[in-house]
């Protein structure tokens, strides 16, 4: 039986706001794939007389971070700085997200230009709130060696100014068997945390990372075990820890909150604190940047968990790739987990 998190432990009012607080000392650095989120919004009154598809009447379009650039701008809201790292094209895409980076505040010194690359688009298409069909444009082959063994180097030059590492692997191409050794070794010499969100192609160079976290299809995949019930998830995660000699797996369950297998061996149960899902886009990122700024902030890893949790449950309840705002967060963990 997994234990609820709600009957077992709330977080003292003084403690929650200094690991709050410390979030705001912190730099992590974000090392990933970098996507550019493209939003079409618009109204659909009829059907298609051509096919059977509604037709949207364009309102609006917008763009934003999305990828390890979503991580980086969570960061951001929750008040840490950011060292961000990964590869854009020589295209309009790519000069766009460099310019996102600069409004925002994102430092990105590791992230570099490959001419001979496009940046990777998601383009959704959204009508009265929801959406209607994504187009990917995208690149999914590995960076060249040289490309990244650029980024290794200048990631190995920041290692001095940073608190942890987050790497967003979402399969385009950045993240290697490489790269996630060379992190890991650079990061371990220097006792930094590592938190890695996963793909499955990569799933078993993951090894010695303080903290993965996998959804369901991805743990599943990892475990090389089907997933119906509870006790699923607690052997997948099981396993998984064991493979890859891991520290924690909070493994991301949708509707179902979120599962923490924590350094003990001990697994926690947090059921979702969403209180309305309208998107559920860009919440991995969410949970990873959260979890990880809590944790290196002075946070338990049920009490990051229980935060990160929260922050979950509002982005989902936006429409679009989100980011939480660290006074709102405060707000919500005041309201839903003190004690």
């Amino acid at each position: 039986m997994v234990p609820n998190i709600k009957n077992m432990l709330k977080i003292n009012k003084d403690r929650l706001k200094k690991i709050l607080n410390s979030m705001r000392s912190k730099t992590l650095a974000v090392v990933g794939d970098l996507i550019l989120d493209e939003y079409i919004w618009g109204d659909v009154q009829r059907i298609s007389p051509e096919a059977p598809v509604p037709v949207v009447d364009v309102q609006k379009e917008s763009v934003q971070l999305g990828g390890a650039g979503n991580v980086a701008q969570n960061l951001v809201s929750l008040g840490a700085k950011v060292i961000l790292g990964g590869v854009v094209g020589e295209d309009n895409p790519g000069r766009i997200m460099l310019d996102l980076f600069r409004q925002q505040g994102i430092s990105s010194p590791l992230v570099l230009v490959d001419p001979e690359r496009d940046t990777s688009v998601k383009t959704r298409i959204i009508a009265h709130t929801q959406q209607v069909v994504r187009i990917d444009k995208e690149v999914r082959s590995l960076i060249p060696d040289d490309v990244r063994d650029r980024l290794i180097n200048l990631f190995k030059g920041s290692i001095n100014s940073i608190d942890a590492v987050i790497i967003s692997d979402y399969g385009k191409g950045v993240v290697d068997k490489k790269l996630i050794g060379k992190v890991v070794n650079l990061a371990s010499k220097n006792s930094l945390l590592v938190s890695v969100d996963p793909k499955e192609r990569n799933f078993p160079f993951y090894r010695r990372v303080g903290l993965i976290t996998p959804n369901i299809k991805e743990l599943s995949y990892g475990a090389s075990i089907p997933i119906k019930e509870d006790a699923d998830v607690i052997a997948a995660a099981r396993k998984v820890k064991s493979l890859l000699d891991c520290g924690m797996v909070l493994t991301t369950r949708g509707e179902k909150g979120m599962s923490l297998l924590d350094t003990d061996d001990k697994i926690i149960h947090i059921p979702t604190s969403a209180k309305a899902v309208y998107d559920v886009t860009g919440a991995g990122d969410t949970v990873i940047a959260c979890f990880t700024l809590a944790l290196v902030s002075g946070a338990s890893s049920i009490e990051a968990a229980m935060i990160s949790n929260i922050a979950a449950g509002l982005v989902v309840a936006e429409v679009g790739t989100a980011s939480v705002a660290r006074d709102r967060l405060a707000q919500e963990c005041m309201e839903g987990l003190i004690g």
